[in-house]
């Protein structure tokens, strides 16, 4: 196997994880732990809000460490044992809210890894990004797809089975498949973390990268959230609810099996604005509360709404980023828009549902416009003499 193929399969499991956590840990913590929608909502958002600091941390880790896929290695490990803690030994909110945290923070840290071990993996040309990533998505939308039904057919503590026993396969995968990655010997290293995050955050475009993007991604924090919830509310089963899912992933995949083709075509700076636009249309349309054939349409969107930008921030990060710091750019990143944007729109999200239903989502189009309006700042030519150094 190829340095990048054996990536990838990290990257498939660890997605199959995710593809469980976001459809049906909401659900579960609203059934087996009784919850309310805020409720659920703190026990999700606090490890986002906290990625700020628990991120740059790891990055600086993984960034001089010499062998670049241990700091991946030893997360894997304390997450499984943090995912059992959280269920077998959480039981009211507070204990929920803790353990989940450290899980919740242990597994979404390993994300901005694995996409900064892709883009090196894949940058030799074996398979390209695009392939790797939707390989990625596929394993998602399986695990939407068969995670629903299980859950149908056993309930929904069998959600507990499907993230243990995915997360054992990344452990198998990162340490039984994954090569030595060590930096780059010509590459310097900067004397610290700090001096990183300085020099990313002197660049406006980084930053502008960071919140522009950040709100996009952010305003899919009720679906993430509550789409489920809502979904069985209106009576949809739930191997239905795991197939809308996997509808959004797959269009997703079929996305990027065509990026090339689209990047030789659209510029990174404009698939974040077509990203944007797809999340106002999205959002807006299911705030009506929509049933039947609409969904799967809307669930389409998913392509646009998310990973449009999401390669469009990709593509910029890796372009105008210091290899030196790619680990603290992809964290700083999943930091912003997985952490704190997210972490204070997954909370408002949680009061939305108890206050209003699926109303919720005309917010999350009003954050998706209003990173729309700051990712036009992105089309302005970059300034000569950029901090930011390309690949």
């Amino acid at each position: 196997m190829s340095r990048a193929a054996r990536v990838t399969l990290v990257m498939s499991s660890l997605y199959t994880t995710a593809g469980i956590v976001l459809v049906f840990l909401p659900r579960w913590l609203e059934v087996e732990r009784g919850l309310s929608g805020a409720e659920i909502g703190a026990v999700l958002s606090l490890a986002q809000l906290a990625r700020i600091i628990t991120g740059p941390a790891i990055a600086h880790w993984a960034d001089g460490v010499a062998d670049r896929r241990m700091p991946l290695r030893i997360i894997s490990l304390a997450a499984i044992a943090a995912y059992a803690a959280f269920f077998f030994v959480a039981q009211g909110l507070w204990q929920l809210l803790i353990f989940g945290f450290v899980a919740l923070s242990l597994v979404s840290s390993m994300t901005p890894l694995i996409e900064a071990a892709t883009l090196r993996a894949t940058a030799a040309g074996r398979i390209p990004y695009g392939v790797a990533r939707s390989i990625g998505s596929i394993a998602f939308m399986i695990a939407n797809v068969l995670g629903g039904i299980t859950v149908a057919q056993f309930g929904i503590g069998a959600t507990i089975v499907w993230i243990l026993g995915s997360l054992l396969s990344v452990i198998a995968s990162s340490w039984l498949a994954m090569q030595s990655d060590p930096p780059p010997a010509h590459i310097a290293q900067p004397k610290s973390g700090a001096s990183r995050i300085r020099g990313l955050l002197s660049s406006r475009r980084f930053v502008l990268v960071l919140i522009s993007c950040g709100l996009i991604q952010c305003a899919h924090a009720f679906y993430y959230g509550f789409s489920t919830i809502t979904w069985r509310g209106q009576d949809i089963p739930a191997e239905i609810v795991g197939l809308l899912w996997a509808c959004g992933v797959a269009a997703e995949v079929i996305f990027l099996l065509c990026l090339p083709p689209i990047e030789r075509r659209v510029s990174p700076e404009a698939l974040i604005l077509i990203g944007a636009a797809g999340g106002v249309v999205r959002w807006i349309a299911m705030g009506f509360a929509p049933t039947g054939w609409i969904l799967w349409p809307l669930q389409a969107m998913h392509a646009l709404s998310f990973a449009a930008a999401h390669i469009g921030a990709m593509r910029l990060l890796f372009r105008e980023t210091p290899e030196n710091s790619a680990a603290t750019a992809q964290t700083l990143y999943a930091g912003t828009s997985s952490g704190v944007l997210m972490g204070v729109a997954t909370l408002m999200s949680g009061k939305l549902h108890d206050v209003v239903g699926p109303q919720g989502y005309w917010a999350m189009a009003a954050i998706a416009f209003l990173g729309g309006v700051l990712a036009l700042q992105l089309l302005k030519p970059a300034p000569r003499g950029s901090a930011a150094t390309p690949h």
